[in-house]
């Protein structure tokens, strides 16, 4: 049943609201707009506060708001073709009720009446531009007819009037709304409520409208000064590159209150001496940090210096990074101390969990001083056999240096005046420290470390250094050794190129199935180019000389040798199998070829063990060489046991005895070298029993040299350049050898087996595998 009309409202007495004037004095006020009586008598100003009184809400505006929304969100789902939402009969009935008393109008429910009544749905309801969402009510004409009327009905029926979609003043919908946006131009409601005055006034800056546009359409991050002051990257997807600084949080303490607690409960509170700690530090520099250069060591004494004995904190300084590199250097030292007892604990395991105690409280603000820590630990952990979590350290100095922008190019910055020109170039080589940390661990553990280079925008560090110079000589001081400039900046260039070159064969070679045989030796044939290449073009600065006289050859370059020579025999030691990976019809110089070049490489890194023996002795060796040697001795290894030919035989035994004595030395520094020793004993005596039980089984084999083995263009052939000296005569021996070098994965699949030998194509014994195609230890030798 339709409503009743209502009749039309009588004037108000009095109005229910005065203007601000006309209140404040507590005369009587007439309501009149757009100025009262009083107000315009006097010459003044009149306002209205209908707005802040919270006895006159306007409902019937908010109403009309609420109906004009339905009526959109309703227009928009059918445009989309998905059907809307229907309301139950109560509630249907009630609004239809509300609206009918503040008669307003809302299509959606004239809608669901027509749908209700005849099943379909109209025709000119499915045209959005066609179809008008709303119609001006009829109170408000008969208000504004009135010019006498109050000035509550006034101002209901001009908010009525803008709110009413179907005025034409905001006659537009959301799609020509959106549409003037994109185009730039303003839409009819900015106009209305905004004023021409504000609309010229916002169109006439468009180089500030671009500047504004320019900073919300960016897509790379950028470096963001945070709470804790730190220099951190945001990429442009966390919103946070909008502002220049973070806002609307504390920072938080760099240094927990409660520190003292924590290390007196973990019985960690004993504080070196001053004189023990810069001794357990020259330690590290000396011989650590050759291998794993991440910390200058003038800006860290002079850091350390502002931070211990002036109060000024830095950057370059903190207690967890100086414990790592105590841990480090105290390896060097006995493992309980007279000096320093720490008793159960060892010298390097006290610090070692001293600075993984404050790394952990650390980590809440972290700094670039928390990365340099983690690359040390990594290392640590590393020395006592600790590689999961060695591993996880490294990963999360790469992480890190990601979070505090060490991957960036500096330049802007340093134009900008946020950071100077030396603190560029020490994050630039930080960066780059833990890149190569990372890489090293990838290969120590047989493991792609998947990280992301095509972000990274810094370049590596240029030649000649613009730090100042590194000097190195060996602590303690040895009288006849004078201090050398180290090349720091040649040699990480150096060490980039040659990672760079080795990465994407071991990602394949050594991770990848899918890919033909053919495919894999041209990339391998490719890859042994390129490192004899990077060897040829090693500058001068980096050589090694064997017959060096009063000067012996730094450590940072045999190290760098070493890992030449390992690289050498990854690339090789798959290929030492006839069968398991060789191309079918046979292609390029064959498993013998193979099989020589890892015991040249081999060789190789025994020599430069020689030369380092020598000049500083097993005792003063890094962790990272005892991977190096690992690799050595297990070709070395694979290649003696056993042998029928005595004579040669004795001269690759010396090399492994070379070997082993390195390691029964450096065990006393690091457990991991007392792992790997008792790891190879124990892999040489499993291969020797495999070998004497094939031979005790009457098992014989015919051994002759291949009458020819293709070659081609592209090869494994890398006769270019001198031999080695310690092996001018290994052709011979290798010819010789032949037949006992034949005895080793062929050999052992036969004995292993018990299928025919034709069978064993693509098998090969498990435990062998284990050894021969991962640098993995297995636990049970832990």
């Amino acid at each position: 049943m339709p409503p009743k009309q209502k009749s039309l409202r009588a004037l108000r007495k009095h109005v229910t609201t005065a203007c601000t004037h006309c209140r404040n004095n507590k005369v009587k006020c007439d309501g009149a707009t757009p100025t009262c009586s009083n107000c315009h008598s006097k010459g003044r100003p009149c306002h209205y506060k209908q707005r802040e009184d919270k006895r006159k809400v306007p409902v019937r505006v908010a109403v009309g708001l609420l109906a004009q929304r339905v009526d959109s969100l309703a227009q928009y789902i059918r445009n989309a073709g998905l059907p809307v939402p229907k309301q139950d009969e109560h509630s249907h009935r009630v609004l239809k009720g509300v609206l009918e008393a503040l008669e307003l109008k809302c299509d959606d429910l004239a809608v669901e009446n027509i749908q209700a009544l005849s099943g379909v749905e109209p025709a000119s309801l499915a045209n959005p531009v066609e179809n008008e969402l709303c119609t001006r009510p009829h109170a408000d004409s008969t208000a504004l007819r009135d010019g006498n009327g109050t000035a509550a009905s006034r101002r209901t029926a001009e908010a009525s009037a803008f709110l009413t979609p179907g005025s034409e003043t905001v006659g537009t919908t959301s799609h020509e709304i959106i549409s003037r946006l994109v185009e730039g131009q303003p839409s009819a409601t900015a106009v209305t409520s905004g004023g021409a005055g504000q609309n010229e006034q916002v169109g006439s800056d468009p180089e500030s409208d671009d500047e504004v546009t320019d900073q919300f359409s960016c897509r790379l991050g950028r470096l963001q000064l945070t709470n804790d002051g730190q220099l951190r990257y945001f990429g442009s997807l966390s919103n946070l590159t909008l502002l220049d600084a973070l806002v609307g949080a504390a920072p938080r303490l760099s240094v927990h209150k409660d520190t003292p607690m924590l290390l007196e409960n973990a019985n960690l509170n004993r504080e070196p001496d001053e004189a023990f700690e810069e001794h357990l530090l020259e330690l590290f520099f000396s011989w650590q940090d050759p291998s794993m250069h991440v910390i200058h060591p003038d800006t860290f004494w002079r850091s350390r210096a502002q931070s211990k004995h002036e109060g000024q904190a830095n950057q370059y300084y903190s207690q967890p990074l100086s414990d790592a590199m105590c841990a480090l250097g105290a390896a060097y030292e006995s493992k309980y101390h007279p000096q320093f007892v720490v008793f159960p604990r060892s010298l390097a395991q006290y610090f070692g969990d001293r600075a993984r105690l404050l790394l952990e409280l650390e980590l809440d603000c972290p700094s670039i001083t928390t990365v340099q820590t983690l690359v040390l630990l990594s290392h640590h952990e590393a020395a006592c056999t600790e590689d999961t979590r060695g591993w996880l350290y490294s990963g999360m100095a790469m992480r890190l240096s990601l979070d505090l922008g060490l991957h960036l190019e500096m330049g802007p910055y340093i134009e900008k005046g946020t950071i100077s020109h030396q603190d560029a170039e020490v994050r630039r080589m930080i960066f780059w420290g833990v890149y190569l940390n990372e890489q090293f661990w990838g290969f120590y553990l047989g493991r792609s470390p998947q990280s992301r280079m095509d972000a990274v925008t810094v370049q590596p560090p240029p030649w000649p250094d613009p730090l100042p110079p590194i000097k190195w000589k060996p602590y303690p001081n040895i009288s006849s050794v004078t201090q050398s400039s180290v090349p720091s900046s040649l040699l990480c260039r150096q060490w980039i190129k040659l990672y760079e070159i080795m990465i994407p064969l071991t990602d394949i070679l050594y991770g990848c199935s899918e890919i033909s045989k053919h495919a894999l030796q041209e990339l391998t044939a490719t890859t042994v180019d390129r490192l004899r290449s990077w060897k040829v073009d090693l500058p001068l600065e980096l050589g090694i000389d064997k017959a060096y006289g009063f000067q012996p050859p730094l450590p940072h370059i045999l190290v760098l040798h070493m890992q030449y020579h390992q690289f050498m025999i990854h690339c090789h030691r798959p290929y030492i199998s006839k069968r398991y990976i060789q191309p079918h019809p046979p292609r390029g110089p064959g498993s013998n070829h193979a099989r020589r070049m890892c015991v040249e490489s081999a060789i190789a890194i025994v020599e430069i063990l020689g030369l380092y023996e020598r000049a500083y002795g097993f005792g003063r060796a890094s962790v990272s060489i005892i991977y190096y040697v690992f690799s050595a001795t297990l070709i070395l290894t694979f290649t003696t046991v056993p042998s029928r030919y005595v004579s040669h035989e004795q001269l690759l035994t010396n090399y492994l005895g070379t070997c082993f004595r390195a390691l029964e030395d450096m065990s006393t520094c690091f457990e991991n070298a007392k792992r790997t020793s008792t790891f190879l004993r124990a892999i040489q005596e499993q291969w020797h029993t495999q070998r004497q039980s094939w031979k005790t089984r009457g098992k014989k084999r015919k051994f002759g040299r291949p009458c020819h083995e293709t070659d081609t263009s592209r090869s494994l052939d890398v006769n270019a350049g001198p031999p080695l000296s310690a092996s001018d005569d290994l052709p011979s021996v290798m010819d010789e050898y032949g037949p006992s070098l034949d005895l080793g994965v062929d050999g052992l699949m036969a004995a292993c087996s018990p299928f025919d030998a034709s069978s064993n194509i693509h098998s090969m014994d498990h435990n062998l595998c284990s050894v021969l195609f991962s640098e993995g230890i297995p636990d049970t030798f832990i």
